[in-house]
């Protein structure tokens, strides 16, 4: 008997270490391969600056204040840059991955105490194959650190409120307070909403009002409190209490007065699609199971991921600043009630009978096949040079999909639960060498920020013409100032400044005969409207060919 207990806690681990590995390389596959974007740069910038400056307090971004966004991001991109020496796409994405990884940790840890082990694991690997986890990981944006505490305050809440023991409960809701104020720094104040809405909805559904006295309602917020408040209120001192900015970040932007986002009203539904592919086809089922009894104990978790997702969902479609990447921290949610759909539907059968989950799987196949014949169909007429890539994705897709339909057929079901994951691990391996670095059509920007860095001397000082995007900013190494006045301009080209202009604003500059152009490129930012050139102008200097 305890050799088996010993055999099976040996297994666990290692499936544990087999998800934890997984996990991280989807993560982080060619996690430095791609050119950072402008929203990553507004990032690593203000990181670097706080490098520089060592002002870890006050943020700023070229120079100038940034205190729109709170300050985790910039201070864990910061503290791994002491590490490596320098912010660049590792460092700067790096946090997010290792909060990626975590997410998954937890997942494992709270939903295997939940429910079992196995719809844990299922579960798990389900949130690190869908693409909401694979893009914002692979982003140095603060979404998957602000996804993986609000995680946290949903899974301990929930632990917390159903254990018996007391010791435990504390455990769990020390947990959740500090898993709530530090995501308050991580993208504050997203979590207020995010994590109170959905639980009050819980504890007023469900009549939990009684056990509220047993979560920390004293300490907790104590604790809160002294996680959130120093940075906030040093700030607000050395503004003098002048808090317009936070207001039109937080409160004008929910309401759509300020940087508004013009979307229609059913625009997340389309998004939570997007995130959790590719399982969409579990998601209109993972909506509606909850409310059928036959998921007898497995049921009250099931209504409170149902609770979580959809009170946030609800909360975000109301709002008039919409953004794709807010509806993230619901999203594990989703992967948990789709794990339990994979789990019954693979193993149990207690709720699809062997008949539907057969149909769930033939459907699937048919989809896949009628996907795979399709990509090179469409590469070939879109952009022909990558056609082998998409007939070696096409053929590895084939590959797989029949292992995984033969273990089926052979009710070899747990090597084709395995062999599921393992496939889309690769296939993603394989696109974003194939498809996603190649096609990228940012890189010209870092090319174009680094050839002006090597152009422009140290310590000569560089100055832009209205707007320079961050990527600029980010690869050209150092702040560039903006100036929409030309007489300013022109005070800093008559003392030797050099003079960045691009897009429309290199129009109107180059109107400008006094401006003297020493080097232009065609192809110098990423605009939605397409390529846009761009210049140097200097008093002096000579000229230098586009050696792009």
């Amino acid at each position: 008997m305890e050799n088996n207990q010993s055999n099976t806690r040996r297994t666990k681990i290692f499936v544990v270490c087999g998800v934890m590995l997984f996990s991280a390389v989807t993560a982080s596959w060619t996690l430095s391969e791609k050119t950072l974007d402008n929203h990553e740069c507004l990032v690593s910038i203000t990181a670097r600056e706080m490098l520089e400056s060592g002002d870890w307090v006050w943020p700023t971004y070229s120079g100038e204040p940034r205190l729109k966004k709170t300050p985790l991001s910039y201070w864990m991109v910061a503290g791994l840059a002491k590490i490596t020496g320098k912010v660049d796409e590792f460092t700067a994405r790096m946090p997010n991955v290792i909060f990626a990884v975590l997410s998954i940790a937890a997942m494992l840890y709270f939903v295997n105490q939940w429910l079992s082990f196995r719809i844990a694991v299922l579960s798990a690997a389900v949130w690190a194959t869908s693409l909401g986890y694979i893009r914002y990981s692979h982003n140095a944006r603060p979404e998957m650190a602000l996804t993986f505490f609000i995680m946290l305050c949903f899974l301990s809440f929930y632990s917390a409120i159903t254990t018996q023991s007391r010791k435990r409960q504390v455990a769990y809701m020390l947990v959740f307070w500090t898993s709530f104020g530090v995501g308050n720094l991580a993208k504050g104040p997203a979590p207020l909403p995010l994590v109170l809405v959905p639980l009050f909805f819980y504890v007023a559904i469900f009549r939990q009002w009684k056990k509220i006295p047993k979560l920390l309602p004293v300490i907790g917020p104590i604790l809160f409190l002294a996680i959130v408040s120093p940075w906030p209120l040093a700030i607000a001192h050395r503004l003098n209490w002048d808090l317009g900015i936070w207001k039109r970040e937080f409160v004008d932007r929910f309401l759509g007065s300020y940087a508004r986002g013009d979307y229609p009203l059913y625009y997340y539904l389309l998004i939570m699609f997007k995130f959790i592919t590719p399982w969409v086809a579990f998601l209109p089922m993972a909506l509606a199971a909850p409310f059928y009894r036959v998921w007898n104990k497995k049921q009250p978790a099931m209504k409170f991921l149902w609770l979580w997702f959809v009170v946030g969902l609800a909360f975000f479609t109301i709002s008039g600043g919409k953004r794709q990447h807010y509806i993230l921290p619901l999203m594990p949610a989703m992967a948990i009630l789709i794990g339990i759909l994979i789990e019954d539907m693979a193993f149990v059968r207690s709720a699809f009978t062997l008949k539907q989950a057969k149909d769930v799987l033939r459907n699937h196949i048919v989809v896949i096949i009628a996907g795979t014949i399709a990509l090179p169909i469409y590469i070939a007429a879109t952009n022909s040079q990558l056609l082998a890539d998409g007939i070696i994705l096409s053929i590895t897709t084939i590959v797989i999909t029949a292992a995984i339909a033969i273990l089926f057929a052979k009710r070899k079901r747990a090597f084709a639960c395995v062999t599921v994951f393992a496939g889309i691990a690769i296939l993603v391996m394989i696109s974003y060498v194939s498809f996603i670095n190649p096609l990228e059509k940012d890189r010209y920007s870092k090319d174009f920020a680094q050839k002006i860095a090597k152009i422009v001397p140290q310590n000569d000082r560089l100055i832009a013409y209205e707007f320079v995007s961050p990527k600029s900013v980010q690869y050209f190494g150092r702040p560039i100032p903006e100036t929409n006045d030309r007489t300013v301009l022109y005070e800093h080209y008559e003392r030797s400044d050099w003079v960045l202009a691009t897009a429309g604003h290199l129009e109107k500059l180059t109107q400008d005969a006094r401006f003297r152009k020493v080097y232009y490129t065609e192809k110098a930012e990423r605009r939605k409207v397409g390529d846009a050139p761009g210049a140097l102008f200097h008093k002096s200097a000579p000229k230098v060919k586009d050696g792009l």
